[in-house]
């Protein structure tokens, strides 16, 4: 039987430009600095999901996730009930007294966040964003892309964390802090040299472990977005042993693996059109589905054309294999694409002469 860790008086937080009050700790947000009750304040609480009103659910809802406009719930058996409303409101309840806080802040404050940002009409973008000399990069990417060793990576080399999976980039093209902890699985976990033991599991039953605040650096301010990556892995030259390959070994060390000269390096490409972009942007918002059912999908187009408008976003496609990527980092300016690409297309030519 677990313990619930649920607060007597609640604590607060800052995190996507929101005053969050919790009835549950949330270590992965910053604490707030200073508590503002506006019409910013979100609230977080344990609830009775058996009192909540009935729902005329959106087409684009599914067995486990039911929405309509302003109102989203999702059933996870095992875990509890959660409810995003009114873009104000995040409830919750346990499955049973077995599931623990962790459990229940995995979603809280990932899917349970996002769905009520997305009420609010905030941009929110399937990423992860760094920061270095007070200038942001956001790599985009699907789960299996690297994003979290490349971050860790990046880390090593003093750059600061400003949110994870989640990344919210306001009207004057800022990246609010967010969610601050990395997430990698373990094989990625062994190959960078962490102890394992040491590490909180990220939820039961999965062999992904955090690191939090105390194990990385983070920045809690606002920071202007200077580039955009969308972010994938180096195509393997034994598709054989790739489509073996669990899923879960997509950031795994390959040191033993024989490279060619394209796996060893960064290779970034130029966005071809601004259509082109937007598709990138719209594909790598935080569950499109979400927007459609509560009918923001208008807002994420509208708000990804303004963002285009300043920032530039590129293809990038990192090595596999830790130390192929660290090495390659060494060498690398994320913040001067053109050279890049430039390497990029050297490197192609001298492919297509030999």
């Amino acid at each position: 039987m677990v313990t619930p860790e649920v607060n007597l008086s609640p604590a607060h937080y800052q995190a996507f430009g929101l005053e969050i009050s919790s009835d549950l700790k949330l270590p992965e947000l910053p604490l707030a600095r200073s508590l503002d009750p506006s019409p910013e304040l979100v609230s977080i609480r344990a609830a009775n999901h058996q009192d909540w009103p009935p729902l005329q659910a959106s087409p684009h809802s599914s067995a486990t996730v039911q929405m309509a406009p302003g109102d989203w719930r999702l059933e996870l058996e095992g875990v509890g009930w959660f409810r995003a409303f009114g873009g104000r409101q995040l409830s919750w309840q346990r499955w049973d007294d077995s599931v623990s806080d962790r459990d229940l802040r995995t979603f809280l404050v990932t899917s349970g966040l996002g769905a009520l940002l997305i009420q609010r009409g905030a941009l929110v973008l399937n990423g992860t964003t760094l920061v270095l000399d007070g200038k942001a990069v956001l790599l985009l990417g699907s789960p299996a892309s690297g994003k979290s060793t490349l971050a860790w990576c990046l880390l090593q080399q003093g750059w600061q964390l400003l949110s994870s999976e989640l990344s919210v980039v306001d009207s004057q093209g800022l990246v609010l802090p967010g969610l601050q902890q990395l997430k990698l699985w373990h094989d990625s976990v062994v190959a960078l040299g962490l102890d394992w033991q040491q590490l909180p599991l990220v939820r039961r039953g999965l062999h992904r472990y955090a690191l939090g605040q105390g194990d990385i650096a983070v920045i809690d301010q606002p920071i202007p977005l200077a580039l955009i990556y969308g972010l994938g892995r180096m195509k393997s030259t034994n598709k054989k042993k790739e489509a073996e390959k669990p899923k879960e070994d997509s950031n795994a060390n390959q040191e033993d693996e024989p490279r060619s000269p394209e796996q060893v390096l960064f290779k970034a490409w130029a966005r071809k059109s601004e259509r082109a972009a937007l598709l990138t942007l719209r594909n790598q918002a935080y569950q499109p589905r979400f927007y459609r059912a509560m009918q923001q999908e208008a807002s994420l187009f509208l708000q990804a054309s303004h963002l285009l408008k300043r920032v530039a976003v590129h293809e990038l496609r990192a090595p596999d294999g830790i130390t192929a990527m660290r090495t390659a980092l060494e060498a690398v300016d994320l913040f001067n694409p053109d050279a890049l690409i430039e390497a990029s297309e050297a490197l192609a030519a001298t492919e297509i002469e030999a």
